[in-house]
């Protein structure tokens, strides 16, 4: 499984965005799972929640099966898995802290996948 330190993910986030305040992950999506052939292009939110957009040069198909495979292992525990009628497949998965959710589609154009990957820091 492929997962990215807090720490370098904040600082390719912060490459990836104006000046602002650092965004830490490590509440937000603590042990992220990050989508095989894929490049971080953008992020919205802050430290309390956080959606991150990947695109991999996988098809929809083979990300999905990975995602299947990563969140049903710990600390993850898969709790849906739903594939919409346009072909978007949803996963929701949850750990001994904040909960996951992921998106992939089909990426326009040249082929590969669209991730969405978010979570929010649990409330206090």
């Amino acid at each position: 499984m492929r997962l990215l330190r807090p720490l370098v993910l904040t600082l390719a986030l912060a490459a990836c965005s104006e000046p602002k305040k650092q965004v830490d992950i490590s509440e937000a999506i603590p042990n992220l799972p990050l989508p095989p052939a894929g490049d971080l292009i953008s992020k919205e939110g802050g430290a309390d929640a956080l959606k991150l957009r990947f695109r991999s040069t996988d098809s929809p198909t083979d990300v999905a099966d990975y995602y299947r495979n990563v969140l049903s292992r710990p600390p993850w525990s898969l709790v849906s898995d739903v594939t919409s009628a346009d072909g978007v497949i949803s996963f929701y998965a949850e750990q001994a802290g904040p909960s996951l959710w992921v998106t992939v589609r089909t990426a326009d154009g040249a082929g590969g996948s669209f991730v969405d990957i978010a979570g929010a820091k649990a409330g206090e």
